[in-house]
């Protein structure tokens, strides 16, 4: 879910000035799904951007505070590594704890893919940077709730929103994003700054996705 298509449109032209979207010429980008793009979003870019990060998290705070007190959530959770950095900056505008959820487990017991404590059955809000098909986050929810932990949102900063989404957990997490692919491709074409070839490659994989994917080596659905 996008919160805001208004905001979504001044995040991706933030992503774009930062010159955070890097765009393959021959060879695609691969993702760690296994989905083939033109296109990869590098977040830390933005973050290395000190105006630029302030502003963004100054907005991503916005956008999920209310979701925060709807649902009573308690602290927030970076994956490891890419959502470490955003939970952590979040968790101090939103004066709540911050935890870090480890790709693997690192010792024994219920806890020791979660570090940092919270009291049982604490609600969480997981956080990350970008999603393509939801495998990592869905992935990533089930560790956590293994520990004793609820957690129904995962917020991102950037959500392709183009993919096949894998089967959803039970119950499914929502996923909230600060924008998405359409936004992007808009503020890349608005830019200005991309030649006829680069704009046909980029209309193309926006037009079919999957098939640009199984075109270019990558997979063509989901596991």
């Amino acid at each position: 879910m996008i919160f805001s298509d208004d905001e979504a449109a001044r995040v991706a032209r933030a992503l774009v000035d930062a010159d955070a979207v890097r765009l393959a010429d021959a060879t695609p980008f691969f993702y760690t799904s296994g989905w083939a793009s033109p296109v990869y979003v590098d977040v830390h870019a933005l973050l290395g951007d000190a105006a630029a990060r302030r502003a963004l998290l100054d907005r991503m705070a916005e956008a999920v505070a209310p979701r925060v007190r709807a649902q009573g959530i308690g602290a927030v959770v970076g994956t490891e590594s890419s959502g470490i950095a955003l939970a952590a900056w979040l968790a101090e505008r939103l004066s709540l704890p911050m935890l870090t959820l480890r790709k693997r487990p690192m010792g024994w017991g219920m806890q020791a893919q979660l570090q940092g404590r919270l009291p049982a059955g604490c609600r969480a809000l997981l956080v990350d940077d970008v999603s393509t098909d939801g495998r990592s986050k869905n992935a990533a929810a089930a560790a956590l709730r293994q520990t004793g932990t609820q957690v129904d949102d995962v917020l991102v900063l950037f959500d392709y929103a183009i993919y096949p989404q894998v089967p959803p957990l039970a119950p499914p997490v929502a996923l909230h994003a600060l924008a998405a692919w359409r936004h992007l491709h808009a503020a890349l074409r608005d830019a200005g700054r991309l030649d006829a070839a680069a704009l046909r490659r980029l209309a193309d994989f926006s037009a079919s996705p999957i098939e640009w994917s199984v075109a270019h080596g990558g997979t063509g659905a989901v596991a």
